[in-house]
């Protein structure tokens, strides 16, 4: 009997040490997670909000809207150049930093150019006469060895105009830059565009070029790769030779340098007319003054001041509402009301911009005796004789810059660029 409670005392001391032991090591993970959260682990430091405020934050995150609308915003100009840069009377015009090269294609180019004839420094005589450089009518834009790399393909025996052409067209649609082919007359011994001329016409020589930048940027080394190929093509049909006009690293370099140079002086010149009277101005009064003033409604739904010189872009300079949506809409213009207008100038692109600011400015202080209003700076700040002697200075530096570089403001060049 004694042996049996001997026997049963041990079996329950057995039990218990077991359930103690089962229990300490169900306490011991719980302790060590708790031990991390008092000394710092970054998971469980920051104390967590009540469950009720995290959903209501919830909530509130979902349902954020937009700011509400508390008026008219300022637009300081048409929607199409709303990012442009502008001269300011108390700021210096700062050159562009331009677009760093992209020079991963360099040996794929190398491999082109040593397919093709050594480079040479080429003059196709394609000058062009003064009024065709104006934009007169009729006028072939030809290329531009200050803008255009010029691949030439020299010859004596004719080339027919749709063979060269057909091989042309087969390929240029990879290009996106601007780009054209040219020949020499076979009789006639003058250039012109391919495109436009007679399907019977023959070419002694013929020549392609491409635009080494425009607003867009420089062309890329990639785009130059495809253009090389395409002459390269053209070449191999026409049995010709192929001459660079620059070697395939110098048109890369130029056109990256030409880049920064249009960055620095693609600017708008303008100026702005506020009303004095708290309702504005009214559509009707502002289509009656900028007509008395000599402008004409127009394209982009906005006043311009027509060019009569054959150099330079069509409107000397142009008239939009200062506040969204820029534009002045024919069928509410008797409904409008704005408390401000915006005259803007496109430098490079004005023959001689300086003289041109002259006549906004004339034009802007009309607008202000008929429509009652004052002139002011892009910041609305009043705009003295003072700020107007800082833009003219500006405009005066960035002709001489182009003129510097053998672009002339408001030439065929300037617009094909800017």
């Amino acid at each position: 009997m004694n042996l049996q409670y001997a026997l049963l005392l041990i079996g329950l001391l057995i039990i218990g040490g077991v359930a103690i032991g089962s229990y300490g090591r169900l306490r011991l993970p719980l302790r060590r997670r708790r031990g991390r959260a008092g000394h710092g682990d970054p998971r469980d430091a920051a104390p967590r909000a009540p469950v009720a405020q995290r959903a209501e934050a919830a909530v509130l995150t979902a349902r954020r809207e937009p700011p509400v609308a508390t008026g008219l915003d300022i637009n300081p100009g048409p929607p199409a150049i709303a990012d442009a840069k502008f001269l300011k009377p108390d700021v210096p015009l700062a050159g562009g930093t331009g677009r760093a090269p992209d020079i991963e294609h360099y040996e794929e180019l190398e491999g082109f150019e040593s397919a093709a004839l050594m480079p040479l420094n080429l003059s196709l005589n394609l000058g062009q006469s003064e009024n065709a450089a104006a934009g007169g009518p009729g006028r072939q834009q030809l290329p531009d060895e200050k803008i255009d790399f010029l691949i030439h393909l020299p010859g004596a025996g004719p080339v027919n105009r749709n063979q060269a052409l057909g091989i042309y067209k087969q390929n240029e649609y990879l290009l996106e830059k601007p780009h054209q082919i040219f020949g020499r007359g076979y009789l006639t011994k003058q250039w012109s565009n391919l495109e436009s001329d007679r399907e019977y016409a023959q070419y002694s020589d013929v020549a392609v070029s491409i635009q080494l930048a425009d607003s867009h940027g420089p062309v890329n080394e990639s785009e130059l790769n495809t253009f090389v190929q395409m002459s390269l093509k053209l070449a191999d049909t026409l049995q010709r030779p192929t001459k660079l006009s620059v070697t395939l690293e110098e048109a890369v370099e130029v056109a990256h340098e030409l880049d920064r140079f249009c960055e620095a002086n693609d600017v708008l010149a303008s100026v702005n007319v506020l009303s004095n009277n708290p309702h504005g101005f009214s559509g009707r009064a502002i289509s009656q003054a900028a007509t008395q003033l000599g402008m004409q409604f127009g394209a982009m739904n906005i006043f311009h001041f027509k060019n009569d010189n054959p150099l330079g872009c069509r409107h000397l300079f142009s008239l939009a509402n200062l506040y969204d949506p820029g534009e002045f809409d024919p069928d509410t213009l008797n409904v409008l009301k704005t408390m401000g207008l915006t005259l803007f100038m496109n430098v490079p692109c004005a023959y001689q911009p300086a003289g041109v600011f002259e006549k906004m400015i004339e034009t802007a202080r009309g607008l202000c005796d008929l429509l009652d209003g004052r002139l002011v700076d892009q910041d609305s700040k009043p705009l003295t004789e003072a700020g107007l002697r800082v833009i003219r200075t500006q405009i005066d530096r960035i002709a001489t810059d182009m003129q510097a570089r053998g672009i002339v403001p408001g030439s065929e060049a300037a617009m094909r660029l800017f």
